[in-house]
This record gives C-alpha cells, structure tokens and sequence, in this order.
C-alpha cells in the first residue's frame, strides 16, 4: 500500500477517535464500540462489522460471532443472518480473503473489486438474494491472523447501492487502524502456558489448538489418537480452566471479546 493515498483529513479524525478511546473508563467493550462505529462513520459506511471467524482458511466454510454490527437493522438484517446460516464463505469476496496465505499477525485489507469480479460478485447466491436486495452493495474488508489455526479478526464495512465505491484511501485507512490500532480490538489469541496465566499440560493445548480450529469431539479424537470420552474430559477440563461453558465463548475470551447470552454461545459444545 501507498502511504500517499491516504487522506489527511480522515488520518486526523482517526487520530481523535483512537484517542478518545483511550480514555473511555466505561470498559473494554464500550472502548471496542466506540473505536469500531467511529471508524464505520469515518469511511462512510452504511453498515460494518467487527467478528471472530472460524475456519478462516483455503477450503474452509467460515462461521463467525460478532462483536460489534452497525447498521445490521431492517431490510439489512435477513443479509447478516443468511451469511450466519449460508457461512462466510458464501460471500465471495471472504471466501478469496481465506485463499490467501497469511502468518500470525498479518492484516490483510482490500477492496472488493480486488477480491473478486463483478461478474463473479453479482452472479453469487448470497449476493443476489440476500445483500444485493438489502441495498448494500460495495465493501471493504481486513482480517488480521491469530497464532489459532483459522482464526481471525475480521472488520467488514459496506455501502449502499448506488453510492461513490470505496477507494484505496478508504482501504488504507482501514488497513491503517487495523495495523496499528487492532490490538484496541483485543490481542490475537494465545495458547498455551501464559494465556490468562492459565497452565495447560500438552495434551489440552492440543485439544484446544483443534477445537479452536472448528473440530468436533469425534475428529479431534482421530487425530490424537484418543478416545472422545478423553476429548470430552479434556474439552471440559478447557472450559473450566478459561471460566466458559462452550466453544464460542472460549474463542471470544481467547480473542478478547464480550461473551453474549445466545443459544449458540450457550449450547456450541460439538
């Protein structure tokens, strides 16, 4: 990226937002809403979104838990479900942001006609029933990568249809924040010894690398060569340790976010 085609007028205010972040003493999730809707208001954005995604790789389906959605409301809202239920890799744009290759840390940010043709874009299931009718139409995206196989941060911001299309100095400017500023989001997960303090013998860091990676009981037993009623002890033993009662919460404290009361969060216990 070109540093030249940033904005200095939006470079300043996201300068100011940051900053008034940092002095929010409400909480870290307010501090998070906060950062979040003012970058959204920044680049226009009728709608955005800031997730944890799983299975975020080549070949992966994507399944996601949000943590902060602006404008997600009215005719938007049955676009956010069916992405939900359809997975993110239904939304052809994320599907070609998972092909790539990345390392931990890296942020990756692009506009939407940089991940995939019009053609391709419009001729999608998801796109032409479902966000293309809820009047939201370009978009940018950025994902920073966790040390958690396919696990990753996501921040996605849309327009409506019609309006004047992100450019690279929108692109820039989110790729800048999520660059320098991502860790305001909260960290990229850590496993193992020194996460939260939390000591894990070698056989549940396993299991946890592996449920974080989308697997269930019965493929994480296959490939430690253990049986699932041991997955299922140490599975337990996990959630304990971390204070959580399923897979979704564990991934949203691993990575920093707000656990939600939702029958997902509740009862994702594969």
């Amino acid at each position: 990226m070109v540093d030249g085609n940033l904005r200095s007028s939006q470079v300043r205010a996201l300068v100011r937002l940051v900053n008034e972040a940092r002095e929010l003493t409400e909480g870290r999730q307010t501090r998070v809403r906060h950062l979040l809707s003012g970058v959204f208001r920044i680049l226009g954005a009728e709608a955005g979104a800031f997730v944890l995604e799983r299975d975020f790789r080549p070949g992966g389906h994507g399944q996601f838990t949000a943590i902060v959605l602006e404008g997600w409301e009215g005719s938007a809202l049955p676009a956010l479900e069916a992405l939900q239920r359809m997975g993110s890799d239904s939304n052809p744009a994320i599907r070609s942001l998972m092909e790539r290759p990345s390392n931990p840390g890296a942020v990756i940010t692009a506009m939407r006609q940089e991940l995939v043709g019009d053609r391709t874009w419009y001729d999608a299931p998801y796109v032409e029933h479902f966000l293309y009718p809820s009047g939201l139409d370009d978009s940018v995206y950025s994902s920073r990568w966790s040390r958690l196989p396919g696990v990753v941060q996501c921040i996605g911001v849309y327009r409506g249809r019609g309006r004047h299309p992100f450019d690279a100095a929108d692109r820039e400017l989110l790729h800048l924040f999520h660059t320098e500023w991502g860790t305001l989001l909260g960290a990229p997960g850590i496993t193992g010894d020194g996460a939260y303090g939390i000591r894990l013998s070698r056989r549940e860091r396993q299991t946890l690398e592996l449920l974080l990676a989308g697997l269930g009981d019965k493929q994480i037993a296959a490939q430690l060569g253990i049986s699932r009623f041991t997955v299922n002890q140490y599975t337990k033993s996990i959630y304990r340790r971390f204070e959580v009662n399923s897979r979704v919460a564990l991934i949203v404290r691993l990575l920093g976010g707000e656990v939600r009361d939702t029958p997902e969060a509740r009862g994702d216990r594969c």
